[in-house]
């Protein structure tokens, strides 16, 4: 389930800062508790991540390389999706009672909440990341244990994605997928750096074909693909082969 939310900048000339990760996350765990503490607080203690979020979009901006976002449009857009129909309903009752989006110095009021309609997914699909895609891997440096996020260009990249997927999936529905076995072909990507809270993690928008489990690519659509999409990560929609031969070219 997905919801569109539409926010009008409360002061001409605001300023997104461009780490806005974690404020976003914190303003709809608010949103939900305000609701349902008891889901919000799920949410927020369990190692499942049971919600994602696109970037907020602007489509007229500004960037102040010292600053932030400066919006120039009259609104901006944040997508919010959960295959728990439970998180989604509070969130948009939770905006509903409480219009009110803070993101550091930057305010944004709720004007329209809509929800969307779910694509058709089969075995094929071409999506488009909405939000970074983010996978890890731990490497032995120097004698230590570090954590390294992958790349589409890294072949351990694919492999991770597979696991972190599976183990997701798991863990949210309970079992494992009848079909488990998925593929992705990556058409373009550009990797991106975010800071959630104190830590910076690394990721990649992309464009990408995926073939294979229906039902992976259901809870990648509604849940996020790769890790930590309670942060922001893993959005993505489907677009058609024009726009991806478009995007390619």
């Amino acid at each position: 389930m997905r919801v569109e939310i539409k926010f009008r900048p409360v002061e001409e000339g605001t300023i997104l800062p461009f780490n806005y990760n974690y404020d976003v996350y914190n303003q709809l765990l608010s949103k939900i508790a305000l609701v349902s503490p008891e889901i919000a607080h799920e949410a927020e203690v369990s190692h499942v991540d049971y919600f994602t979020f696109s970037r907020m979009m602007v489509r007229k901006r500004e960037l102040l390389p010292d600053r932030g976002i400066k919006v120039l449009s009259d609104d901006v857009s944040l997508y919010v999706s959960s295959s728990s129909a439970e998180i989604i309903k509070a969130v948009v009752e939770g905006f509903i009672d409480s219009p009110t989006l803070q993101i550091g110095d930057a305010s944004f009021i709720a004007e329209d909440v809509k929800i969307l309609k779910e694509p058709t997914l089969g075995g094929r699909a071409l999506f488009s990341t909405l939000s970074p895609i983010m996978v890890r891997t731990v490497k032995l440096n120097d004698d230590k244990m570090k954590i390294w996020d992958l790349y589409p260009n890294e072949e351990a990249f694919f492999d991770k994605l597979r696991k972190v997927m599976l183990m997701r999936y798991s863990a949210m529905v309970g079992s494992m997928p009848e079909e488990k076995d998925f593929a992705i072909e990556v058409v373009k990507f550009k990797p991106v750096r975010i800071l959630v809270k104190d830590t910076y993690y690394r990721g990649s928008l992309m464009i990408f074909r995926y073939t294979g489990s229906k039902e992976i690519a259901r809870f990648g659509y509604e849940n996020g693909f790769g890790e930590k999409t309670r942060y922001g990560f893993g959005m993505v929609k489907v677009i058609d082969e024009g726009q991806g031969r478009e995007a390619r070219e």
